[in-house]
């Protein structure tokens, strides 16, 4: 759903009645055409007294100050090594509020609101000491819960990381942390779409990916030749027993049919069937090898059509 292009609806009152008080040509200067200046409802920011804030007309801020991602007393802002840059657009955009009715006293109070991680439209947060992963709700992955270290968090609607010549995404490029803390292994990489780690799985890594297809291949190619072989003696050894013939004394002693034994109706029967099958197999087991060939030329080699290795995005 997209946002409104005008909405002033919570807008304070005392904000709508300066707005109908004016002239027709000064309230066009106040609705932000031409860049103007633009009337809209922003709510207030429950500052720290330690606090830097940087803020414009438009519920835009920059916030200089400790760790803070939610209250007043939230994160590591009692501590010390815990700066915090948080910059922010759209406070609580979802549902602005930027004041409430008294039901007794029918006095106007201002809302107060603080920093929402959630609810806020836009941010990028930075700060020296923070539990980036708990804080915006993140699942572990394979990274793990980053817990009281230095981190930087970006979160919208919509995030785009553009390079005009490459992005890369690279981890452990110190032997220490922040902290001075030696960093002992490769930390990893996580994409989890829709923050749900059960159906995580490790990346494929093409090259790996194709010298095993073309083992897996090169197997069914070789099964392919086994029975074909086996075909081959099976169709001479079915042709040699539905042929057979061998000396009857009983032909012999009358002088019947060369002193042989008739042909039997039965192997000749089944041999011509098991022979017509055969050739069938023979012709299906020539077309499979063919197609292995295919296969394995489109999805094994690096200038297959269906070859699995992205031509731009590496990883290790």
């Amino acid at each position: 759903m997209q946002k409104r292009a005008f909405d002033r609806n919570a807008a304070s009152t005392s904000q709508k009645n300066n707005i109908s008080r004016l002239s027709p040509a000064m309230a066009v200067d106040r609705n932000g055409v031409q860049g103007s200046a633009l009337i809209e409802p922003v709510p207030r920011y429950n500052k720290r007294k330690s606090e830097k804030v940087i803020e414009g007309a438009n519920n835009a801020a920059i916030v200089l100050g400790r760790d803070r991602p939610g209250g007043l007393g939230s994160g590591y802002g009692k501590e010390t090594a815990a700066g915090n840059i948080d910059i922010v657009v759209g406070r609580v955009a979802s549902d602005i509020q930027v004041g409430t009715i008294d039901g007794q006293s029918l006095t106007h109070e201002v809302a107060m609101v603080d920093t929402n991680l959630s609810r806020d439209a836009s941010r990028i947060y930075i700060s020296q000491k923070t539990d980036v992963d708990h804080n915006f709700g993140l699942t572990g992955g394979t990274v793990g819960m980053s817990r009281a270290k230095a981190a930087i968090a970006i979160k919208s609607d919509a995030i785009r990381i553009i390079g005009r010549e490459g992005i890369k995404l690279v981890t452990k490029t110190d032997k220490a942390n922040s902290t001075g803390a030696r960093i002992r292994t490769i930390p990893a990489i996580d994409i989890i779409a829709g923050n749900v780690e059960a159906t995580k799985e490790p990346a494929v890594k093409g090259k790996t990916l194709r010298v095993a297809l073309k083992d897996i291949i090169k197997r069914i190619d070789e099964l392919n030749s086994v029975l074909d072989s086996f075909m081959t003696y099976q169709m001479e050894y079915n042709t040699t027993i539905q042929m057979h013939d061998h000396p009857d004394f009983f032909a012999i002693l009358i002088g019947l049919n060369g002193g042989k034994c008739p042909f039997s109706p039965e192997l000749l029967a089944a041999g011509i069937k098991g022979m017509s099958m055969q050739m069938i197999s023979k012709h299906d087991g020539v077309m499979q090898k063919l197609k292995t060939e295919l296969a394995s030329k489109n999805i094994a080699e690096i200038f297959g059509a269906d070859e699995a290795s992205s031509t731009r995005v590496n990883i290790n």
